[in-house]
């Protein structure tokens, strides 16, 4: 189980699977992310990748998030992500995209009858670790429209994983320059922004 750590569901249990697949973030990560993110959370729209448990985004929701959209490819983890929302009433402003991260990172960032292209204030990765994902999860964003200007992108890592200070998007308004790091043991999370057309 999973303690929410603030906001109107504090202290409430999420479940999480019994399995060597998921790895929800340490709850000790997890305080310091939101005491970073305080004052960005109110009212922010925030896609949640690699979601795992939805323990991110539910933790945002939690504490005044506008809505989340939670993109998990696992079928059984999905299910989990649903029954946690509906655990602690936030079902309503959640979404749950069950593809690979690339294609719905794709379909999100393109206009279409059932795909609306989607802008966000805060996207969060949490890849498994060690398995070549975080670098080309941070490209792909990079040459998206998905972040919105003056927003933030955080990426949880592993410490041998490799990100660069900057990705290059296809153009200077959507390229990510690292503004932050911080180390939780073997855990890094990296911070990025896009600064181009940001007046904040």
């Amino acid at each position: 189980m999973i303690r929410i750590s603030g906001g109107i569901n504090k202290g409430r249990k999420i479940k999480a699977l019994n399995t060597m697949s998921t790895r929800p973030t340490l709850s000790r990560v997890k305080t310091s992310l939101f005491d970073m993110l305080s004052a960005r959370i109110p009212d922010a729209v925030i896609l949640d990748l690699y979601s795992g448990t939805g323990n991110i985004g539910i933790e945002a929701l939690s504490r005044g998030a506008k809505s989340v959209v939670f993109v998990e490819n696992n079928i059984a983890q999905a299910r989990l992500i649903k029954e946690n929302l509906t655990i602690t009433n936030l079902l309503e402003q959640a979404e749950i995209i069950t593809l690979d991260v690339f294609e719905a990172i794709q379909r999100l960032d393109k206009n279409g009858q059932k795909w609306q292209k989607m802008s966000f204030d805060i996207i969060y990765l949490a890849p498994p670790f060690l398995k070549g994902l975080v670098w080309p999860t941070i490209e792909a964003i990079a040459k998206s429209s998905l972040l919105s200007p003056c927003g933030l992108l955080g990426v949880e890592h592993h410490k041998k994983e490799n990100v660069l200070p900057v990705a290059e998007g296809h153009s200077a308004n959507n390229t990510l320059t690292m503004t932050k790091q911080r180390r939780y043991g073997d855990i890094v999370i990296s911070f990025y922004e896009i600064r181009q057309g940001c007046s904040g």
